[in-house]
């Protein structure tokens, strides 16, 4: 028989295991719980470009720094009205300048969860129009370097800028060096909800030219560390779009589709749904379209770019191995059938989905001034279509 010591030696043993996995189960839980709260956004800093001394862009009626101070604290009111677990930091929110590097020591010091830096484009060409998002990067086209300079040339406002930028020169593109270390920072998530602002601009927003996500060098992104975009909500240079974002109801439509995405990204980020592939940004495709000046409108109203490469093509049939001329009438970011009404009864429609969009052409010339005909006759009913070129799988422009 054993002894009664032995006895309370054994079941001391047990009691102690027991504790033990107790513990054990309790630090997993713990550990868990804590791995799930650092999957929350807990602060957003939003900045309004540019401020102050420093106007920005500057149109016929407005300037950036009050369409963008004006979005930007929109966006903040929405985003605090919805989530109040969320605090929202804003790097101004008065007309007052802010020197570049101070709005991303912002975001750090606050260890941000995500920055969102708010501007207005302009270009030289006042047919220019369009929204985009963009993402740190270097540049890979020359439009892109020219937006990037733009906005990085607020710095020389500032004392001591080339040595507090490690000497940075926005006039010289072989600056941009810089900028190669820290491109990846962060980029898939930053990628991720660039897309998701884009896609909502366009979508809900009264800014209809897609401009699609691009990257470029911008210093404003350079050093903060997290998922950051810059958003070029659209031309104040082009009298179209500068009309619709000087007026506050246009500006609140802006804030509200940046909030829709905000929203959707949030969700996925706490779910941990992130995507494991990064999209290649094709910043050539985009300058291309760019040089050709596609200043035309879908039947919904998007303005096309165009892109390089042609994922699919597959209603209809269309010998794309030697150039041939069709009719564009409706690019969309939805699929739909061939057949359906939107198409008003017309035959030999087909698709080719070019980025985010599905692109609907029809007809299949090799003499353009067929395709012109045709095109002419389909205004009737698609008030934006124009005549493409088809080759080798690609879409262009034909003027």
């Amino acid at each position: 028989m054993k002894s009664k010591f032995l006895t309370y030696f054994e079941n001391g043993i047990r009691y102690l295991a027991c504790y033990l996995t107790f513990f054990c189960v309790l630090s997993v839980c713990a550990n868990a719980q804590n791995y799930v709260s650092q999957q929350r956004i807990k602060k957003v800093v939003i900045d309004a470009g540019h401020g102050g001394k420093d106007p920005g862009a500057v149109g016929k009626k407005g300037r950036e720094k009050n369409i963008t101070l004006s979005v930007a604290l929109k966006l903040g009111e929405l985003i605090s009205k919805k989530f109040a677990d969320v605090e929202v930091i804003y790097t101004r929110n008065r007309d007052v300048f802010v020197e570049v590097s101070k709005r991303g020591e912002i975001a750090n010091r606050h260890n941000a969860d995500l920055f969102i830096s708010i501007h207005v484009d302009a270009s030289d060409k006042t047919r220019a129009r369009g929204a985009s998002t963009w993402v740190m990067g270097q540049h890979k086209s020359q439009e892109s370097l020219e937006v990037s300079r733009r906005e990085n040339a607020v710095i020389t406002m500032e004392d001591d800028y080339s040595t507090k930028y490690q000497g940075f020169d926005p006039e010289m593109p072989e600056s941009s060096i810089i900028f190669k270390l820290l491109q990846n920072s962060h980029m898939k998530e930053s990628l991720k909800f660039a897309e998701m602002v884009q896609n909502e601009m366009i979508t809900q927003g009264p800014i209809k030219g897609d401009r699609s996500v691009r990257q470029a060098g911008f210093l404003v992104l350079w050093k903060t560390a997290m998922p950051r975009i810059l958003i070029e909500i659209g031309f104040i240079s082009n009298p179209e779009e500068e009309a619709i974002l000087i007026k506050n109801e246009n500006q609140a439509k802006i804030a509200q589709s940046i909030f829709s995405a905000f929203c959707k990204y949030k969700e996925q980020y706490e779910k941990g749904n992130s995507t494991d592939e990064i999209r290649q940004i094709d910043d050539t495709a985009n300058q291309k379209a760019e040089e050709k000046n596609i200043s035309k409108t879908d039947n919904s109203s998007n303005l096309i770019t165009e892109k390089n490469e042609i994922e699919t093509a597959v209603s209809g049939k269309a010998d794309t191995s030697q150039k041939t001329y069709s009719v564009q009438i409706m690019a969309i970011t939805k699929k739909i059938p061939v057949t359906a009404k939107d198409f008003k009864g017309h035959k030999n429609i087909r698709y080719m989905k070019v980025g985010n969009y599905y692109k609907y052409i029809t007809g299949n010339f090799t003499d353009l001034t067929a395709a012109k005909r045709l095109c002419q006759s389909l205004q009737k009913d698609f008030k934006g279509a124009f005549v493409v070129a088809v080759e080798k799988n690609n879409l262009t422009l034909v003027r």
